[in-house]
């Protein structure tokens, strides 16, 4: 793998354009008259309202008052947050794929790697194994080639149930299984899921498809620990998955697979619907745009489902049965759309005896350890989330005690 990589420049903005502009051109989703029809909806917010928004935020308000997006972020990590917080409440989710999908990413995190210096034959992720079975699709990537994993992360990725891809958290991942080496293991592997996006598809089929891809995971990993984690959406799959392991869904039979040896949710939306989820100043997400989300996912049927919402689980012998053989992780932000109901489900998880919960906590927005891998102002930021989550998990896999830097970092 590669260590963390330097801050996103401008540079990389700029290079990322071209790509997003080529695909959004070139994809059937969507194509420069829906693209152009929407940028032209859009200039009222460009050219009023995010300038307007910004002046007052600065210059107009007294100190205190002020978001905590103005007194915590740079300009450039605050220009982004607040894109990406009117993109997501009003970019039409088929475009918004276009922004994760691999001929857009890929390139651009392989310009990232020759921009830092590093070649293709010393990244073993710069062309990650593409995955093709049992009907499920995903990307491998092994440290070591022709070494077998010590250690696989199972990766499920976040973005409302209708956005995301494996191939947009490969930076992410890759500087995860880095930090991962440097805290013991000898051959860390990421396989990360790419499961079928609403409305292509809705529940049941991306709890089968991480069912299935967690068999295949057997297949790849062979005696490895086995380590599911996944953020947002992401990680209400995961969690959905431990139970479904756990009890399975309808009765299914399941094979006999390997109980995981530990999870990472990072923001896990725990509940689909829930008037716990609240928007904040300092959030890039919306609790309305969420929730439609969210019943498009349930179809229409009832979100309140624990296999959809697994916060709303509350059988504790249900939850002893699925945790992970060394415990769960759970990383959040206080100051993100899903911070109560978050809360609410690690005081239910800790009434689980045998649970072993880690709780990383941090006076952040949503998913921020992914946010600061991209947006970090320095390699000491970008890196802070993957090195606490590396040395919470070899510390729980491997034993011994927590360094330093990760015993502070889970008490802010």
């Amino acid at each position: 793998m590669h260590r963390v990589l330097g801050p996103v420049s401008w540079l990389d903005c700029l290079v990322f354009g071209v790509f997003l502009a080529v695909r959004l051109l070139l994809d059937p989703r969507a194509g420069i008259v829906r693209v152009a029809s929407w940028l032209i909806n859009a200039v009222p917010y460009f050219m009023v309202e995010l300038p307007l928004s910004f002046i007052q935020d600065h210059f107009l308000l007294p100190y205190k008052q002020r978001p905590s997006i103005v007194k915590t972020s740079t300009l450039f990590q605050e220009l982004v947050i607040r894109l990406v917080r009117y993109a997501f409440t009003n970019l039409p989710s088929d475009i918004g794929r276009v922004f994760f999908a691999k001929e857009v990413v890929l390139p651009f995190y392989r310009f990232r790697l020759l921009r830092h210096g590093l070649r293709p034959s010393n990244v073993p992720s710069w062309s990650p194994e593409e995955i093709h079975q049992n009907g499920i699709r995903g990307i491998w990537v092994k440290t070591i080639k022709d070494r077998d994993p010590d250690i696989a992360l199972y990766y499920i990725h976040g973005g409302g149930f209708t956005m995301g891809s494996s191939y947009f958290y490969l930076e992410f991942l890759a500087s995860w299984a880095s930090k991962l080496k440097e805290a013991g293991f000898e051959n860390p592997c990421v396989f990360a899921l790419d499961y079928t996006l609403v409305p292509d598809a809705k529940f049941p089929t991306q709890l089968y498809q991480a069912y299935l891809g967690y068999q295949v995971l057997h297949e790849l990993a062979g005696s490895a620990e086995l380590a599911i984690a996944g953020d947002s959406a992401g990680g209400n799959i995961a969690l959905s998955l431990l139970l479904h392991l756990a009890k399975p869904r309808n009765n299914d039979i399941l094979l006999k697979l390997r109980k995981p040896s530990y999870a990472t949710l990072i923001s896990p939306w725990t509940v689909l619907v829930s008037s716990d989820n609240r928007n904040t100043d300092s959030d890039f997400l919306d609790a309305y745009q969420l929730h439609l989300y969210g019943v498009l996912y349930a179809d229409a049927e009832d979100t309140r489902d624990p296999y959809k919402s697994p916060g709303l689980c509350e059988e504790l012998e249900w939850w002893e049965a699925a945790m992970p053989t060394h415990g769960m992780h759970i990383v959040y932000g206080n100051q993100e759309v899903f911070t109560a109901e978050i809360k609410s489900f690690i005081s239910r998880i800790r009434q689980v005896k045998t649970a072993n919960l880690r709780v990383t906590e941090k006076a952040a927005a949503h998913v921020w350890p992914v946010v600061q891998a991209f947006l970090g102002v320095d390699v000491r930021a970008r890196e802070e989330g993957v090195q606490i989550m590396a040395n919470v998990m070899s510390t729980s896999l491997r034993g011994g005690a927590p360094s330093r830097k990760s015993i502070f970092a889970e008490r802010r």
